[in-house]
């Protein structure tokens, strides 16, 4: 791997404007979720903490035997 300074000023410029990397980027803005998709959410939320309990019921069940 080259070391940062073994790179050519020119071409790390060029790759820098060919990505794009030097413009800024697209604002980011909240968006407001339907009814339906704050259900999946809070259910995905729910789903989270039950497998959190089960993985914890297990481990402590499992570290005792």
């Amino acid at each position: 791997m080259k070391r940062l300074h073994e790179f050519d000023h020119d071409s790390v410029h060029r790759l820098i404007s060919d990505e794009g990397w030097d413009r800024p980027m697209a604002e980011v803005t909240q968006v407001r979720l339907s009814a339906s998709q704050q259900a999946v959410f809070w259910g995905l939320r729910a789903y989270v903490v039950v497998m959190t309990g089960v993985v914890v019921w297990a481990f402590v069940h499992g570290a005792i035997r």
